[in-house]
């Protein structure tokens, strides 16, 4: 089996998706044909009609064993997470624990870098997500998060809170975000989920993505 490594390049480089596609669409097609769905299988069912959410891998996973789930039969794995979007617009939604007014930093270690958006409530990153910053100071999404990383990656903390989904663990999702920080340095970061592979920060959200249903 070929593996795709994704070369090197700057953080800020756009991807451009076929314009045809949803939204979902595109990051599910960015995120495979960056090379983090290598698997022969992932990238034949990701791009079979209505076959795109099926797509239920965690990191490694996405890399070599294809749909994880469908080696699981006796504990299937899930991506029926929620988006950012839900949880900003749905408070009763979120897990009893962490509450929404708690601050960022409180949940993940931002680097000096991106103090700011560590001085976010979990309720104002969301707002974060291509917004203003929830009306604190000048700065803009481009400025705290380039990419929308902190968001999703809360929102697929939310996720495994809630048991919405199970294909990533909290460890595994912490080691995402850590690495990001400290590889690089928070909005140039990366993150490598296997040797000579490294996913920047629009690479994250698009594999994240893959694990949200709505």
């Amino acid at each position: 089996m070929t593996i795709n490594h994704q070369p090197d390049r700057a953080s800020g480089e756009p991807a451009a998706p076929p314009a045809s596609l949803s939204a979902s669409g595109n990051a599910r097609r960015r995120f495979t044909r960056a090379g983090l769905g290598a698997s022969g299988v992932l990238m034949t069912l990701a791009s079979q009609p209505g076959m795109a959410a099926t797509v239920c891998a965690s990191p490694s996973g996405s890399l070599s064993n294809g749909l994880q789930s469908s080696h699981r039969p006796d504990n299937p794995l899930t991506c029926g997470g929620s988006s950012p979007g839900f949880y900003a617009n749905n408070l009763s939604g979120w897990p009893s624990n962490p509450a929404p007014t708690r601050k960022f930093k409180d949940v993940f270690t931002v680097n000096a870098s991106q103090a700011m958006l560590g001085e976010l409530t979990l309720a104002e990153v969301f707002k974060t997500n291509g917004n203003k910053n929830g009306g604190k100071g000048p700065f803009k999404s481009e400025d705290l998060d380039p990419h929308n990383v902190a968001s999703h990656v809360l929102a697929a903390y939310l996720n495994i809170q809630s048991k919405r989904s199970t294909v990533l663990t909290e460890t595994q999702l912490r080691a995402i975000w850590h690495e990001y920080q400290f590889n690089g340095g928070g909005k140039v970061g990366y993150y490598s989920p296997t040797a000579g592979v490294k996913w920047y920060g629009d690479d994250i959200v698009a594999y994240l993505k893959t694990t949200f249903h709505q």
